[in-house]
């Protein structure tokens, strides 16, 4: 593939006639060395009258656009050699300059190459010459940006080194790259590379690139030793829609009322204060006048803000074409030329300025400017900024002959340290606009008339379904504070039978939330779900998939409250194995919680403890008239005649969409839920000898139901009450007492510490995170904040999620169109990731195996046990960094395994009502059940010989599942699947969907850690008194180390700055802060993993020499800045300072605690 792209670069090259302007400054790859030459050139040239849009703009206008683009660059390479210790890349070319000829005689001089036509990206793709992708820039090195190679994903990404080469594109635009000759290719240098560092500060990386030859540079590409460097010739870019467009306005156009309204708040509490004050005699109260003059200013506030909301709801930028992936979170900063100052203390604009610089909050966007006329329509302008008042910025045209693009202020977001702005600026960077949406009335509309017509059909529906109320005690576990309860549970103990013979088997039901029930592919709800593929949560908000009125009316498993599920049923010896010879069954049921549980009050219960009569959770007893329900031996079990001849009717449930809210579909499509008919989702064993459902010859139901009223009617060996007692149904139910409930918590205890015993004995990865929960106020500002502690009550409800997600898989491979199933893969570490860990732990003594999960997990325990507790959590971090998320994928004709979870086959079922994969996951199951209902044909199950219990594998047909490569292409099949298709989408589309919900999903994940960090840095600066905490030194880099700090869940680098640079080093912190942190005198590397930092303590003309190594223990102070976002920065705590042996003390608890905190979503690794 590299020589097809080499050739194919070679003759572009030598076909194409480059203009010296565009090769100079497209076709080179500047090093970090050249860069701030660049700048300087570009700057130059730019004020010679190459950078505007008009020609005939004045002198000044550019000079002051010169100083931005040398500020921005210079900052830029600041800011690539502070965070990330680059040194000039290996075999980097020189820079061609131009003559300064050119720039005397004002000739506009291209500061980027032209881009290519459409035609030419879209033929050169086609081609191979080109190669597409999406651009991702490094947070870390903001001059490197990386594209995954779609062709080969086994080969390491394209490098798109420095500005030019960059040309002009933004992070997560759409890309057409063209690969630069094997000659620039550059050598790999990662976080492990840059901490091998030498003892007198020069980074081993940075050594000159040795003369290799084609064939040596391919081989290095291969194994992930050498980065492809290519340059952006083309952009993909496309129009908002108007759609799109709108999801802009509702989470701004409020923003000003609810200032106003706030604002009034803090007056009327200022008032009332005031009042008091008054009346004690401490100060006068306002006059009369002064008050209306208070509550005038007030109400035309108030107008105003009711004004600009109603301006906000139909801006004039709505009318203007604007571009995907343009527009983002910017503060103003004033624009000087040749200005020293810092780009967050400018924030003065003079009368003669003409240009403001917005900067992005992402340090991966480039600065815009903003015409100091257009910023004048939303700031006094001259004067003072307020830098922390953030706007959304459109960018509205970067030519070739700009360094900086320029742009307009579409709107004013907020405050910067507002709650209510961190929540738009989390939502609207991640692109998760349209959750900040309300639903729709059309939506509304809809849900509201499916939860009429679902209320007055539930019983109609119940007696369609196998019903569980008053046979089994189901409760619910969950955070006390959940609103959406997706999952319950229950466990029941089996009496002896041919199933069970004489060892002792326990039945454990996982029901969940029957979403796709409600949520038809046809209806506009479904469409909305699918838009937004998640639930958001972040620190003080939640953004739902689902409107609420489906969420609590009709999904949610409140105590005391019928509902449909979709149920998981599988038995397990006392040891925690699944009893192989009894599938599990997949069903839809009706159930009804019993109790509602938390964490917390779980984990007493199972700690042998018990709780106050007034704080148990309340106690529900369900009862109900079944048709079909469970008997005490786990069989399915008619009841009566009715339900019989209803069952065998064939009529299939309706979906409960109303006519009038559904919308034709193209293609075949039949009712979606799988059959009324109860036979449908109901077996019996057919040979358990003490079940009177089904013993002793009766003849047997349609799919293996057994019809006991026959029996009951014709019979007298036993009367009603003796058969129904038998059967759990509700002649007697199961005992809702809570001495019964609190057994059956004990018993699902047990089970789930064997099961997991057993799960991470065949080879799972068991990761760690501490988890900050933040106690808020009114105002949703933060007051305090706790670490949650991870219990066994958390893992209990985990083991069994895990284990239904892994049979419903199972389950899906085994249908015949298993190429449909939605899967979730978790890929394991690449194999340069793999070397690059193992290599840099090898080089601290520690031994290491990353080649599969049961490997990294011995390696993990080996660390601790020989390293200590400390060397384990260092480990476990970078480990945690080199893994990537898992995903969701369609099956086809490839089974992709779980790395962390060790599971062959693994699927989202349990979080429908949050999670849209699931509802895919639970259509799926749906229509594989279908299919097998439709071809039961085998005659019913002979009980003569209870002794030897049937060994199929499935349920609920008798015939096995069609495996894979086994697939009936019947006619009846194939017109099956296309009406499967209908429903679920073909694969092509499920792909999408699984795209769509990756991307969700990730950047849900995003958000939440953002707005976590906020809201810690929010705290922190309220409490104006430093955080001292424990960190781990994970590598010792040429100018700094990098910190883990495991109670924080934060890593972060602190950089050695001493006491003499500390006006530099803590100019973004608060001054009353400033004044309880010592800086180190010294910093220096005695070898490669060993640091000394000397300290000194003036007042008492001490001196104390502190030694670090990698992998060691360092308090540390974490301090809020005041910078834009809000954020902290780290520095090490004095040994003078009586927080530093506060701080030694805390350490072995601290890494005791954070090693027993399981990671809550392992299959999220």
């Amino acid at each position: 593939m590299e020589k097809v792209y080499r050739e194919k670069v070679t003759r572009q090259l030598s076909t194409e006639a480059l203009s010296s302007a565009s090769g100079a400054s497209g076709a080179t790859t500047p090093s970090q060395g050249n860069s701030h030459r660049t700048a300087t050139n570009a700057a130059s040239r730019i004020e010679a009258g190459s950078g505007g849009e008009r020609r005939g703009r004045d002198g000044g206008e550019r000079r002051r656009e010169a100083g931005a683009a040398q500020t921005h660059l210079r900052d830029g390479e600041r800011r690539g050699r502070r965070n990330a210790e680059k040194t000039g890349p290996p075999g980097g070319r020189k820079e061609e300059r131009e003559t300064e000829e050119g720039s005397r005689r004002g000739e506009r001089k291209k500061q980027f190459e032209e881009y290519v036509s459409c035609q030419q990206a879209h033929a050169g793709t086609e081609e191979g010459i080109y190669v597409k992708g999406v651009l991702r820039v490094s947070a870390g090195r903001v001059d490197e940006a990386y594209v995954k190679d779609s062709r080969n994903p086994l080969l390491s990404d394209f490098l798109v080194a420095g500005l030019r080469d960059r040309n002009r594109a933004f992070h997560g635009d759409t890309v057409v790259l063209q690969i630069h000759d094997w000659t620039l290719w550059r050598r790999q240098v990662d976080a492990f590379s840059l901490g091998e560092v030498t003892t007198d500060g020069d980074s081993r990386s940075s050594s000159s690139q040795d003369a290799l030859s084609e064939a040596t540079c391919l081989e290095l590409v291969r194994e992930g030793k050498m980065l492809r460097t290519a340059k952006v010739v083309y952009v993909e870019t496309r129009l908002l829609t108007q759609a799109e467009k709108m999801r802009l306005v509702p989470p701004l156009a409020t923003e000003e009322e609810k200032e106003a309204k706030e604002k009034k708040e803090d007056k009327d509490k200022d008032k009332e204060k005031r009042d008091e004050d008054g009346a004690d005699g401490g100060r006068e109260m306002l006059d009369d006048e002064r008050e209306e003059a208070m509550l005038a200013g007030a109400e035309k506030s108030q107008r105003r803000a009711k004004e600009t909301a109603r301006v906000a709801l139909d801006p004039p930028w709505l009318r203007r074409n604007l571009r995907y992936n343009r527009t983002f979170i910017c503060t103003l900063r004033g624009n000087h030329a040749n200005s020293r100052t810092a780009p967050e203390d400018d924030i003065t604009v003079f009368p003669d300025d003409t240009l403001l610089r917005a900067i992005p909050l992402d340090k991966r966007i480039s600065w815009v400017l903003i015409p100091l006329r257009e910023a004048q329509n939303w700031v006094s302008l001259p004067g003072p900024l307020d830098k922390q008042r953030l706007y959304l910025v459109n960018v509205d045209v970067w030519d070739a002959f700009n360094v900086l693009p320029r742009g307009s202020i579409l709107t004013y977001i907020g405050p910067a340290d507002s709650v209510q702005t961190i929540e738009r600026c989390c939502m609207l960077q991640n692109d998760l606009q349209a959750h900040m949406l309300p639903h729709s009335q059309e939506v509304l509309a809809e849900s509201d008339e499916i939860v009429r017509v679902a209320e007055e059909s539930f019983e109609t529906e119940a007696r369609r379904r196998v019903d569980l109320r008053g046979v089994r005690r189901v409760f619910t576990i969950d955070p006390a504070s959940a609103r959406d309860l997706d999952d319950a549970v229950h466990v029941h103990r089996l009496p002896a039978s041919a199933w069970t013979g004489r060892d002792p088997e326990i039945e454990i039901g996982v029901h969940i939330a029957d979403v796709s029930h409600f949520l038809s592919p046809l209806c506009k709800t479904d469409e909305e779900a699918r838009e937004r593929c998640t639930t958001v949560y972040l620190t003080h908000v939640v953004f739902p998939m689902l409107p609420r009125a489906l969420c609590d009316s009709l999904c949610s498993l409140h105590l005391g409250s019928p509902k449909l599920t979709f149920s998981v049923n599988f038995r397990v010896h006392e040891d925690g194995s699944l009893v192989k010879a009894w599938p599990p069954r997949f069903y839809k049921s009706v159930m009804e919680s019993c109790c509602r549980f938390n964490y917390e009050q779980v984990q007493v219960l199972i700690d042998g403890g018990d709780l106050p009569p007034d704080s148990r959770p309340t106690l529900a007893s369900p009862w109900s008239s079944p048709s079909v329900t469970l008997g005490t031996c786990g069989c399915f079990v008619a009841l009566s005649p009715a339900s019989a001849s209803s069952s065998s009717s064939g009529v299939s449930s309706r979906s409960v969409v109303p006519a009038s809210c559904a919308r034709e579909m193209t293609g075949p499509s039949f009712p979606f839920a799988p059959r009324a008919n109860v036979e449908a989702v109901q077996s019996c064993c057919g040979s358990c000898a003490s079940c009177c459902a089904c013993g002793r010859g009766e003849r047997q139901g349609l799919g293996g139901v057994a019809r006991r009223s026959d029996r009951l009617e014709t019979r007298g060996e036993r009367n009603n009450e003796e058969a129904r007692e038998n059967v759990g149904s509700p002649g007697k139910p199961d005992e809702v007492s809570w001495t019964a409930v609190v057994d059956d918590l004990r018993l699902l205890d047990a089970l789930t510490v064997e099961i997991r015993k057993k799960r991470f004995a065949n080879g799972s990865l068991l990761l760690h995170k501490a988890t900050l929960r933040f106690a808020l106020d009114a105002r949703s500002r933060p007051t305090d904040w706790h670490l949650e502690e991870h219990s066994r009550s958390h893992t209990l409800i985990e083991e069994l999620m895990l284990l239904a997600n892994c049979l419903v898989a199972e389950r899906l491979i085994a249908s015949p169109f298993s190429d449909l199933a939605v899967l979730r893969l978790h890929p394991p570490l690449l194999d340069k990731q793999r070397k690059s860990l193992t290599a840099f732990l090898s080089k601290l003594g520690i031994s290491t195996d990353f080649s599969s999960s049961r490997e990294t997990q011995r390696t993990l325990e080996s660390v601790r046990t020989t390293k200590g507790d400390c060397a384990a959590v260092a480990v476990e971090a970078l480990l945690r960094k080199a893994l990537k998320l898992a995903l969701y994928y369609v099956h086809g004709d490839v089974l992709q395994p779980h790395f962390a979870l060790h599971f062959d086959e693994y699927t989202h079922f349990t979080s429908p009502i949050r999670r849209y994969a699931d509802v895919l996951v639970h259509r799926l199951l749906a229509c594989s059940l279908e299919w097998e209902w439709q071809n039961e044909s085998q005659p019913p199950i002979s009980v003569s010989s209870p002794s030897s219990p049937p060994s199929s594998p499935s349920f609920p047909s008798r015939a096995s599942p069609l495996r894979q490569g086994e697939r009936q292409e019947s006619a009846e099949l194939l017109a099956f699947r296309r009406r499967v298709e209908a429903i679920c989408g073909d694969k092509d589309q499920l792909e999408a969907l699984c795209g769509q919900c990756n991307a969700k999903k990730m950047n849900a994940k995003q958000a939440q850690t953002d707005c976590d960090r906020f809201f810690l840095a929010i705290h922190l600066k309220q409490r104006r008194t430093p955080e001292a905490t424990v960190g781990v030194v994970l590598m010792l880099q040429d100018r700094s180390l990098v910190v883990f700090l495991p109670l924080l869940d934060k890593e972060q680098r602190i950089t050695f700055q001493t006491e003499e640079a500390r006006g530099q080093a803590l100019r973004s912190v608060d001054p009353a802060i400033q004044k309880c942190v010592d800086l180190p005198v010294l910093f220096r590397k005695t070898s490669t993993t060993e640091l000394e930092v000397h300290w000194e303590n003036r007042a008492r003309g001490e001196r104390q020499t502190q030694t670090l190594q990698t992998f060691s223990a360092a308090p540390v102070y974490v301090l809020p800045t005041d910078t834009v976002p809000a954020d902290f920065l780290l520095t090490l705590i004095s040994p003078f300072s009586p927080d530093y042996a506060s701080v030694k003390a805390q350490e072995k608890q601290a890494f005791a605690f954070f090693l027993n905190q399981a990671e809550a979503t392992p299959d999220a690794a």
